[in-house]
């Protein structure tokens, strides 16, 4: 050891080890850990929110696990009666080992998350895996990661069958480790914001009442198509004035953002494509809008689609994630072709390149033609969008899925049994 290590050693701050209480467990249920990196804000911690509350309690014993943050959703989590654990900065292992001896879990659940894997081998616990995307944004090194992680995974649950297609061609996984469940819509949710009178009006947004305007509900990732949609405005620009976007979200990388919108500028088009930012109740947004639309380059399952669909609304959807399970035969949507072919030959490196930055897109003529082929037969259209709501409540009800996540935990427990 040198002198400077030993230093370190001997004036590094001492931290009390982390010890955790057996809790008061029954016996009859069936003990499921629930890990995920952080458990503050954002999409993937709120389904596991939703997932780890809509659980049948007299069933499952839910634990939820994460090596990060435990924030906002964590202490809902709580409040809802959810046993919630952060794993400590410093021995964060050898704390997690200490936790599983305790609670002795039949079952563990991840999210994007991988501390545990190498403790579920250890102490015998099956593990089920999520997969929620298309996973095309991992660099070489995230691929190897996922597929070496194979090994201590029993079972995968993937949102959509292209997902489940990727991560079989690019990722290493057989595909009869994976079972394919969609993402649901908490409908009571929605029913409930529906029944709230409204307080956004086009007039506040510069929107005419008879402009037809898409919500672009998805967070200003340009992953979501951004660029294709100003490629596709330019155009219909030329021809006509009556049609607009309206693009809702957060910010995800503030340059990005602003090279988009001096970009929107630069084209003349800051009346056509709106970016007011995020909106709390995406109920306000549907109101205000005729169709939805998302030429996004990739996608796992989107919640954004099941709310269009909860709202009535058309969609416009590029060939990613879930759009052609539920866009049957232009029932209630066109769909059009993605920019690079079959999801499994995406990359990150082409991802990116296609995303970041303002070019002329080959599918641009085909979004143009969906675009304006909905705003031409309104009514035909309005009428089609409300079959997409009688799907969510007859295939896509949050509960119902949960239902099914807890068919694969009893499979997959009774296989460890015997």
């Amino acid at each position: 050891m040198t002198v400077l290590n030993l230093v370190k050693r001997l004036f590094a701050p001492k931290t009390k080890p982390v010890t955790f209480e057996r809790p008061d467990i029954d016996p009859n249920k069936l003990r499921l850990l629930i890990e995920l990196a952080s458990f503050d804000k954002g999409g993937l911690e709120k389904v596991v929110l939703d997932s780890a509350i809509a659980f049948n309690r007299n069933r499952f014993d839910v634990t939820i696990v994460t090596a990060g943050k435990v924030g906002h959703l964590g202490a809902v989590a709580r409040e809802a009666g959810l046993r919630v654990i952060g794993l400590p900065e410093h021995d964060t292992l050898a704390a997690y080992g200490q936790l599983l001896s305790k609670l002795e879990p039949h079952l563990a659940m991840s999210h994007f998350s991988y501390v545990g894997y190498p403790l579920f081998a250890e102490f015998g616990i099956r593990n089920i895996t999520f997969i929620h995307n298309v996973y095309a944004f991992f660099s070489a090194e995230q691929a190897r990661a996922f597929a070496d992680n194979d090994r201590y995974v029993d079972r995968y649950i993937s949102v959509s069958k292209n997902a489940t297609r990727y991560a079989a061609a690019r990722l290493g996984v057989e595909a009869e480790k994976v079972i394919t469940v969609p993402n649901g819509l908490i409908i009571s949710e929605h029913e409930a914001r529906e029944k709230k009178p409204g307080t956004l009006r086009r007039s506040d947004l510069g929107i005419a009442e008879t402009d037809y305007v898409f919500a672009n509900v998805a967070s200003y990732n340009l992953h979501k198509g951004h660029y294709v949609m100003v490629d596709a405005m330019k155009r219909i620009l030329a021809k006509r004035s009556d049609i607009k976007i309206l693009c809702v979200g957060n910010p995800v990388f503030a340059p990005h953002v602003e090279a988009l919108k001096q970009q929107i500028k630069r084209d003349g088009l800051e009346r056509h494509i709106l970016m007011p930012g995020y909106v709390a109740d995406v109920a306000e947004v549907h109101r205000i809008a005729d169709a939805f639309l998302l030429p996004s380059f990739i996608e796992g399952w989107s919640i954004a689609m099941n709310e269009a669909m909860f709202y009535g609304k058309p969609m416009v959807l590029t060939d990613t994630g879930a759009s052609a399970e539920v866009i049957e035969n232009d029932d209630i949507g066109i769909l059009i072709p993605n920019e690079y072919g079959d999801t499994t030959e995406l990359d990150s490196v082409t991802l990116d390149q296609l995303a970041y930055a303002p070019r002329a897109y080959t599918i641009t003529s085909r979004l143009v033609e969906a675009m304006e082929t909905l705003a031409d037969h309104r009514e035909e259209w309005a009428a089609r969008g409300e079959r997409g709501r009688a799907k969510i409540y007859s295939s896509y009800d949050f509960n119902d899925i949960v239902r099914r996540y807890e068919e694969v935990i009893e499979e997959v427990v009774r296989e460890q049994r015997r």
